[in-house]
């Protein structure tokens, strides 16, 4: 990411490395499972055992190391040196062989070509929108899908990211210096806040990064129609009032999702204001390429 944005963004996370955790947490691999969030758990049962995964922006690799667990080979990719480095010392530590770690630039073909594999699954969550050029990483990491192939692609929603911006705003000159509303800004999106390590680089993460960019629902459906994805679901739902069950259903699956045209992105934006405010406004969107 030869770039000053990729310059900001690679250094910040070379100091500040994410989702930071302390490695003592860690001393089995029940340990991974016991830690492992609820959605990560929905998208361990979506994806077959015999699927090949990479984890586009795998950070310090806590969810590629949780889907490696039960499957042969998973493969999780940064550009941070300070975020693989802990990665590899968890691999190490639990002894993780199915788990593959390697330095990638995505906004470098080169790079991504020279991985030398195409994978069942490309999972790419919180990723792009901190690139500078969120469209041309996600057409580069569809270079590592086998044809149909899965996709996930987790991202900042223009609408649900406003409350974010405006808590960053009373954090920088309101409360700059108040630590107890600084603690409650950040329960909001992780809840417990004892680990100390794990605290500091969701703050870091949330409200100190260097750069970031939201986008829309409609936004990310182009990006599947120029590049023959299908779309399958959003996580939230795109739907108002949708019921499905993730825990039952799965993320790839056929749902009663409908299609989301433009009244029901825009109601349904509207409405990730407050419902989705306690993640910062971030949304999933899942397809399948056609081809």
């Amino acid at each position: 990411m030869a770039t000053k944005i990729g310059e900001k963004v690679q250094n910040f996370y070379n100091k500040t490395p994410f989702p930071d955790y302390e490695l003592d947490k860690f001393n089995s691999k029940d340990d991974l499972v016991i830690s492992a969030y609820p959605f990560a758990k929905i998208l361990d049962r979506s994806i077959p055992q015999n699927a090949t995964v990479i984890d586009v922006g795998t950070g310090t690799g806590q969810l590629s190391a949780f889907l490696s667990l039960r499957r042969k080979c998973v493969w999780g990719i940064d550009f941070s040196d300070s975020s693989l480095n802990k990665a590899r010392q968890l691999k190490e530590k639990l002894k993780l062989d199915s788990w593959h770690l390697k330095k990638v630039d995505i906004l470098d073909s080169k790079q991504i070509e020279a991985i030398g594999m195409k994978f069942d699954y490309v999972l790419c969550l919180g990723v792009l929108h901190h690139t500078g050029n969120a469209y041309g990483g996600f057409k580069n990491i569809l270079r590592l899908l086998k044809p149909k192939g899965y996709i996930a692609v987790g991202l900042y929603n223009k609408m649900g990211r406003v409350p974010l911006k405006m808590r960053k705003t009373l954090a920088k000159t309101i409360f700059k210096d108040n630590n107890k509303v600084k603690d409650w800004f950040i329960r909001m999106q992780i809840g417990d806040v004892e680990d100390k390590e794990r605290a500091r680089g969701w703050w870091n993460d949330q409200y100190l990064h260097p750069h970031e960019t939201s986008h829309t629902i409609g936004e990310v459906l182009r990006w599947f129609k120029k590049n023959n994805i299908a779309y399958y679901q959003t996580v939230p739902a795109s739907t108002p009032f949708y019921q499905g069950n993730l825990e039952i259903a799965g993320v790839w699956n056929d749902t009663n999702e409908a299609y989301p045209n433009f009244p029901i992105r825009a109601y349904n934006q509207i409405s990730w204001i407050w419902k989705t405010h306690h993640e910062g406004g971030y949304w999933i969107t899942f397809g399948r390429r056609e081809n």
